[in-house]
């Protein structure tokens, strides 16, 4: 590589550094438990599919199928898909695992956005492993949404490390 490419390659990476940047969420972004304070509709869904929608390289957007499963809070959802985009702090879901999702609107697409903690991996409660230490995430909302609290460190790191990509806060004390 010439000291010229090289040059002009370091140049490029620096212009293109504060987009990345400004991709990234907000320090406000609302913590799980904020966004089922908030929300109108709880409910649990099965990711059925995730596809790449629009071929770009980077920042890409992603869309799925979702099943809703169960409802917790509000009417049946209308919720049959799921759209987030890849980048600093993106979602992240598989397919065939549960989750459970806290919004504030009732739309047929559960858009999500940069650093969203609204949505939370649920699979080991729907395991059926016998369920001996199960540390399931459903049975603590369903009492909170029935007026008791959660525990102090729900939903605690793990389920939040395996759904968003980027480090997350300890909650507040």
């Amino acid at each position: 590589m010439t000291t010229t490419t090289t040059t002009l390659a370091l140049l490029l990476s620096l212009a293109a550094s504060p987009m990345v940047a400004f991709a990234c969420p907000p320090s406000d972004t609302q913590t799980f438990v904020q966004s089922l304070d908030r929300a109108s509709h709880v409910y649990v869904f099965r990711l059925m599919s995730l596809e790449v929608t629009d071929g770009k390289p980077f920042y890409s957007t992603l869309s799925g199928r979702i099943t809703v499963v169960r409802t917790l809070k509000g009417g049946a959802p209308k919720a049959s898909g799921v759209t987030y985009s890849i980048g600093c702090c993106n979602p992240k879901l598989s397919v065939g695992h549960y989750y459970l999702a806290a919004v504030s609107n009732d739309a047929t697409v559960l858009e999500l956005v940069p650093g969203d903690q609204s949505v939370i991996i649920v699979s080991d409660d729907f395991e059926t492993k016998g369920g001996a230490g199960k540390t399931g995430a459903i049975e603590p909302v369903q009492d909170h949404l029935a007026g008791q609290p959660l525990p102090a460190d729900f939903p605690g790191g793990y389920r939040l490390e395996a759904t968003v990509s980027c480090p997350t806060p300890p909650p507040p004390r």
